[in-house]
């Protein structure tokens, strides 16, 4: 068989078929989504299998590449990366889960507490940072880099999880087929009715930063039968529900909320932590409207959403007349001749100008609320003086979109960068070699974006 284009996408076909998800390409793995549970492709004893394997000794697997990076990190001496690339729905936050997961269960200490802790924050993230889009029910909306720290002995000692490019917009607008961040449903949905009162929360048709994109929740029949009577008729369920064997908005929050509790977060601290969110979702139903009283052509918030202003403050412990004057007004700064002192100005925002400070604000609130969940998550991680690590870089893939915004930018660069980074390291390197050694090989033609960059 010739190595050509045609040819690996037939193997890679033919194997898909017969539920052979991972094929090599050298040490390159090549993992196909198969959207369906595999029996046995990642217990226990297939994780034994692959300790302390080469690569081809034994079926082509993700567990594979975790122990190579392991083995070159003891022979070397050196820490490693494992690069997660591919398509949205591809499969790369799984294929992180399962290499952090060999990892951990391989060469982790006795107690697993360590372990325990890394692989509990995974849906805490994911609860904040995923969403759905058209081509994944449980989308990354937001980068990782996760490094797993050993010893001098090789035995995992700690972890670290930085985040990039949390996708902003997303918590203002989605498009109609689209959710916002699960978090948002799985408040509403599977809070205890308590909290759901305390902090005024009701279906997703509510809410403005909820509403012009999808608002059904996910929800498998199991649960969907163990609803009481009044939830099931609310409209929610009314119109229908969305399925997914991994994920369930009511069941979810559950699991979130002991997640939580397992690295420490007190109950006061999940009840701020949950009134955040919600104080974004009322903060989203604050309108504005021309106030003709205005000498400036300013706005003012409309009547029928003061109380939407009442609860935002109320959640935020803001005072109600500080937040209505920092979504209406903003400050100008001068000097007078007479004065070197700076005199305060305020200037009332125009209707447009209005909306966008208070999506901005929107914003910016949830996006503190998702670096303070990380840092509680990488506190929660014990941690002793490490050797080396091993890096373990899910992020998300060419993004392409009918209106694109600055975060697909910033995706596709970064991207393009690990694509230049593929290129250099197999490729052109490859071939420098070839020409040091004197071979006479046919020369590999590959397209350089560096133009691009």
């Amino acid at each position: 068989m010739f190595p050509n284009e045609a040819t690996l996408l037939n193997n890679v076909r033919r194997r898909y078929k017969k539920d052979l998800i991972y094929t090599y390409l050298a040490n390159i793995l090549i993992a196909i989504n198969p959207y369906k549970e595999l029996p046995g492709l990642y217990s226990t004893d297939t994780i034994k299998l692959y300790n302390g394997k080469s690569l081809g000794v034994v079926p082509p697997h993700v567990y594979a590449i975790g122990d190579k990076a392991y083995r070159d990190m003891r022979t070397v001496k050196q820490s490693q990366s494992i690069i997660i690339s591919g398509e949205s729905g591809a499969g790369k936050t799984e294929s992180a889960k399962y290499i952090l997961q060999y990892l951990t269960e391989s060469y982790g200490a006795h107690n697993g507490q360590i372990e325990d802790r890394i692989n509990i924050s995974n849906p805490l993230l994911e609860a904040f940072g995923n969403a759905k889009t058209t081509r994944n029910n449980n989308s990354s909306r937001f980068g990782k880099f996760i490094e797993v720290h050993f010893n001098d002995k090789h035995r995992v000692v700690g972890g670290y999880i930085s985040h990039y490019l949390l996708e902003k917009s997303r918590i203002c607008v989605q498009s109609k087929d689209e959710r916002n961040y699960h978090i948002f449903y799985r408040l509403c949905a599977g809070a205890p009715e308590h909290i759901r009162s305390t902090l005024q929360l009701a279906s997703p048709d509510s809410f403005h930063y909820l509403n012009r994109g999808c608002t059904q929740y996910f929800c498998n029949n199991q649960t969907e039968k163990a609803l009481s009577k009044n939830r099931r008729n609310q409209d929610f369920v009314a119109k229908g529900v969305l399925r997914d064997p991994q994920l369930d908005d009511f069941n979810d929050f559950n699991q979130c909320d002991q997640s939580m509790s397992q690295i420490g977060v007190t109950d006061q601290d999940k009840l701020n932590i949950y009134s955040t969110v919600a104080a974004v979702l009322h903060l989203g139903n604050i309108n504005f409207e021309d106030d003709p009283e205005s000498t400036q052509g300013g706005c003012k918030i409309t009547s029928a959403t003061e109380k939407s202003l009442s609860i935002t403050a109320g959640l935020l412990g803001l005072d109600q007349h500080d937040l209505r004057n920092a979504l209406i007004t903003r400050v100008l700064m001068t000097k007078t001749m007479s004065s070197s002192r700076k005199k305060v100005i305020p200037v009332r925002l125009k209707f447009n100008e209005a909306q966008n400070a208070r999506d901005a604000l929107a914003k910016a609130i949830y996006v503190r609320l998702f670096d303070h969940i990380a840092t509680v998550v990488n506190k929660s991680i014990p941690f002793s003086s490490s050797t080396f690590y091993i890096g373990i870089l899910d992020i998300a893939g060419f993004e392409y979109f009918p209106i694109n915004s600055f975060e697909q930018f910033c995706i596709n660069y970064c991207n393009e960068k690990l694509q230049q980074f593929f290129n250099e390291h197999i490729l052109k390197e490859e071939q420098l070699l070839y020409e040091k050694e004197r071979l006479d090989l046919k020369k590999i033609d590959y397209i350089d974006n560096q133009d691009c960059i």
